[in-house]
């Protein structure tokens, strides 16, 4: 109880509304569960504020809201930070309320100002406006644009059904963004900005957002574009998988493997590289279930090679961090390898938090699994208990963009690891660089010292193949062999006796 009363007296009001509001809650919580009453009437005492927030919802009412952006772009002038101001309208509220009525309406807009503040950082302000609008303060330090992300994570999240008294209400909301210092200086300027960018997205039909300033309008209107797009490209069957071999260095110089790599045949656009969808397909949640498709599709080509004669050839794809921190990896894994009917170990998992999530379904004594460094150590106690479940049914993991993180090597050694790959980065001046050459030749080194193998990524000259079969690297991925081609291609190397003898560059991109 204290320690509350201490941090309520503590906390600047009127710039941290929400977050007082919350620890408000909290207090009152914690006192209605005692005898003590008199603490209750002392709080209630101490905070004529109350008056400011919403009676419906508990957020901060517009008086408050006016107030705190006044006292936060006075802040912003000192520490020359950006500040964003998002206008949320629900759209067709009316509807809502004549159909369901009064009762169920208002139980909307609390659900709605929940899903608010589960969406938006503790700083962030949350208000209601009156009625069914909205109204959110967000400082960006990064610049603007961080405003467009949280508009879509709150178009995402708000689109969820709503549960209301056996009813499940889908809505839709359109944003109006504007942003000091690049619309105005002057607050009253600034909020009338931001609620003509939110009319402009109800006449952009709605359940979009729109900046007030027209090049950021622009921009926006092209992610929004490339987002709509990409929610119907996997029904259009515009996704398409090529395949890069993978050559160990020993030996007759073997194809092992390819690693499948998505791209997108946009209408109008022609190929897309993964690095202009990947992160909108993160933002929006699509990569579920583009990494569902990849894991279905890439084991479905397995399966047809092994029955046109080709052959069976192991497959690396890369996975969503975000899929596999979700839980969902060994389930997706398992359910796509049974229903493939294909080995485990044809498959290699490559998780690239950077990248999408690309599932790749086979059997379970062929698979093996790539995380990146990052994914590895962003919940490592976590991963760890995942990898052992995936490792239990014989699926091997291996590590992507070695040596690019902050990985701790006493959670390395805990890593069920079978591979390392080393980063590009380290690869392209390996040749030239000593310090690139000194920390590949010492992860080739630490890697056999614990029984890895290690696989070095983006190697495009003979030169660099030279330098790590030297050092005992056992595979080399990269344009020296080949860029990434269609699973048609595939099946010629591997009946050309399974073997590069020179360089192929016909694929496309």
């Amino acid at each position: 109880m204290e320690s509350y009363r201490l941090a309520w007296e503590r906390m600047a009001f009127p710039v941290n509304a929400t977050a007082r509001y919350r620890l408000y809650c909290y207090g009152k919580r914690e006192i209605s569960s005692m005898s003590d009453i008199r603490h209750r009437k002392e709080i209630d005492r101490r905070l004529p504020q109350l008056a400011r927030y919403d009676a419906l919802t508990r957020l901060p009412n517009r008086a408050l809201f006016y107030e705190s952006l006044r006292k936060i772009i006075k802040q912003a002038e000192t520490n020359q930070r950006v500040v964003s101001i998002l206008f949320l309208d629900i759209d067709d509220f009316k509807n809502i309320n004549d159909t369901l009525g009064r009762v169920l309406g208002d139980e909307l807009l609390r659900q709605f100002s929940l899903r608010l503040l589960e969406c938006l950082r503790v700083r962030d302000m949350i208000a209601r406006l009156g009625g069914d609008e909205f109204g959110c303060i967000l400082i960006t330090p990064d610049g603007s644009g961080d405003a467009g992300i949280v508009a879509s994570k709150l178009r995402e999240t708000l689109r969820q059904p709503f549960a209301l008294s056996g009813h499940k209400v889908t809505v839709t909301t359109s944003i109006g963004i504007s942003v000091y210092p690049t619309d105005s200086l002057d607050v009253d300027t600034l909020i009338r900005n931001g609620g003509i960018a939110m009319y402009r997205s109800k006449n952009a039909g709605r359940d979009t957002y729109r900046f007030f300033t027209a090049e950021m309008n622009e921009r926006a209107i092209e992610k929004l574009d490339q987002e709509n797009a990409l929610r119907l490209a996997l029904d259009r069957h515009e996704f398409v998988l090529y395949y890069q071999p993978k050559m160990e260095l020993s030996g007759r110089g073997r194809i092992t493997g390819v690693e499948a790599l998505i791209r997108w045949n946009r209408p109008g656009y022609g190929f897309v590289a993964p690095l202009e969808f990947i992160s909108v397909l993160e933002q929006t949640g699509l990569i579920n279930r583009v990494g569902a498709w990849v894991i279905h599709s890439a084991c479905k080509q397995i399966a047809e090679w092994r029955r046109s004669g080709v052959g069976e050839i192991p497959v690396s794809v890369n996975v969503s961090g975000r899929q596999f921190s979700q839980g969902n990896l060994n389930r997706d894994v398992i359910r796509a390898t049974q229903e493939n009917n294909v080995e485990p170990e044809l498959l290699e998992f490559e998780l690239q938090t950077e990248r999408a999530l690309r599932e790749n379904s086979i059997g379970s004594d062929m698979l093996e699994l790539e995380l990146t460094e990052s994914s590895l150590m962003a919940h490592a106690k976590r991963t760890i208990d995942t990898l052992r479940r995936l490792k239990a049914i014989g699926i091997r993991i291996s590590i992507d963009d070695f040596g690019t993180g902050y990985s701790s090597l006493a959670y390395l050694k805990r890593f069920p690891v079978d591979v390392l790959k080393i980063d590009r980065s380290f690869i392209a001046d390996v040749t030239t660089n000593p310090a690139d050459a000194a920390i590949a030749t010492a992860i080739i080194g630490m890697a056999h010292s614990l029984n890895v193998k290690v696989v070095a990524e983006g190697v495009e000259t003979l030169e660099q193949l030279d330098f790590l079969r030297v050092r005992g690297c056992d595979e080399i991925q990269g344009y020296y062999l080949a860029q990434p081609l269609p699973a048609i291609e595939i099946s010629k190397l591997f009946l050309r006796d399974n073997k590069l003898l020179q360089p192929v560059t016909t694929s496309i991109l």
